[in-house]
């Protein structure tokens, strides 16, 4: 017995020391340093306007651009690269991620892999993020156990990936969406069900304590044949006081809505973004147009989980709604390779390219609330960019011919070399 049990320890400790070489040596993790870096020739889609100009020169030096033109003072050390041919257009924003549903291979989605990436904070998606220009992301809904700690050490630069913005849990009314979608093990880690604006106020501050960035709620009521309602909605009441704390303190807000009615109802509260759009095929009527523009909200369609969401994209271009891109990838959806095809999609709907390639950057950082520190290329701000083959104001579809990331200053991806 005392043997079987030695070998049993033996052995443990084994499997032990496999699976903790195996989680050092795939865990993506930084190999370049924060390095000076001198960007020259190619042109500059800088994220301030629609149109590209001739590169005077970039200069990035403590993760941040820190001078534009041929006046900058390049230290000695700078690793020089050469776009030439090539564009320089910012870093990319996924605005509607839930990070721990990603994946990037259908190959890998056993459970045991599932389970194993899960605990390593899915390296491969992280890898694919960057490697596909995001770099940043906002994640609005994922397990509060996994997501606070995948942001702190990719703050810690312990491990690579974009720059991390969260929501932890969604809230919810009592039952609502999407209590029932979520396994029981995980609901609570992931949803606040209540309608008590007392307990959601608590449940804020708590999360901000803990340090999310901004909040995610889902308003929307479903009903069946006879017109009762199945799904249940939060009070307006609860929705106001979610949103009002959320703005004392900085935070941005995502709301999932439903009907039209329920969209009013979340943008008259003081929302940021509209995660979705006006769904399930309604035609946006003038009032909630007018609303959007009025209350500068950002709009994230998620075309590739609403197939019938494009048919507002022409009168939201029109009325110079700001958009912004949002994939929802979960599912059979692949990560990285599902933001570019958003992209697509809103094009193939009516928006101008350079009005996408602007939702990706510009106003995706607007949403996040950091338009000071992202989305532009611009002195001061961090040095998050990406270098493509191709024109993508012009034609949307060149933005995944990616050559070049730079992220706070780390050359994350090198093709040019």
């Amino acid at each position: 017995m005392l043997k079987f049990i030695k070998y049993s320890l033996g052995f443990g400790v084994l499997i032990a020391v496999i699976f903790m070489l195996a989680y050092n040596s795939n865990l993506y993790v930084w190999e370049e340093p924060k390095n000076n870096i001198w960007i020259t020739e190619g042109k500059l889609f800088d994220g301030k306007a629609k149109t590209a100009y001739k590169n005077p020169g970039i200069l990035i030096m403590d993760g941040k651009i820190a001078c534009l033109g041929a006046s900058c003072e390049v230290p000695e050390d700078a690793t020089l690269i050469k776009a030439t041919g090539k564009s320089i257009v910012p870093g990319l924003v996924e605005l509607h991620g839930h990070f721990f549903a990603s994946r990037t291979d259908a190959n890998e989605q056993n459970m045991p892999s599932m389970i194993w990436n899960s605990m390593r904070f899915q390296p491969n998606v992280r890898r694919k993020l960057v490697e596909s220009g995001i770099t940043s992301y906002r994640s609005v809904g994922d397990p509060s156990s996994g997501i606070f700690d995948l942001k702190k050490q990719i703050s810690e630069q312990s491990i690579a990936g974009p720059r991390m913005f969260i929501s932890g849990p969604i809230f919810t009314a009592p039952g609502g969406h999407p209590v029932g979608r979520v396994p029981g093990w995980m609901a609570d880690q992931m949803i606040v069900q209540s309608d008590d604006p007392e307990y959601v106020k608590k449940q804020v501050l708590e999360l901000l304590a803990q340090g999310i960035d901004g909040i995610k709620i889902v308003h929307q009521a479903s009903t069946n044949e006879k017109g009762e309602i199945v799904v249940p909605a939060m009070s307006i009441d609860t929705l106001k006081t979610i949103t009002s704390e959320a703005h004392k303190h900085g935070l941005w807000v995502a709301v999932h809505t439903g009907s039209p009615k329920e969209t009013v109802e979340a943008i008259k509260s003081g929302i940021t973004t509209i995660e979705h759009g006006v769904r399930h095929g309604n035609y946006i009527s003038p009032e909630i147009l007018q609303l959007i523009v009025d209350h500068n909200i950002i709009y994230v369609p998620t075309l590739g989980r609403e197939p019938k969401g494009h048919i507002n994209i022409p009168a939201l271009h029109l009325a110079n709604v700001k958009f912004g891109v949002g994939t929802d990838t979960q599912g059979n959806m692949i990560v990285g390779e599902s933001y570019h095809n958003e992209l697509l999609r809103m094009v193939e709907a009516g928006l101008p390219d350079s009005d996408a390639l602007l939702a990706a950057t510009k106003n995706g950082a607007e949403a996040l609330g950091k338009k000071e520190q992202l989305g532009t290329i611009e002195v001061g701000k961090f040095a998050d960019l990406i270098v493509v083959s191709g024109e993508p104001w012009q034609d949307i579809r060149e933005l995944k011919n990616i050559e070049l990331v730079v992220l706070a200053g780390r050359i994350a991806l090198d093709k040019l070399n």
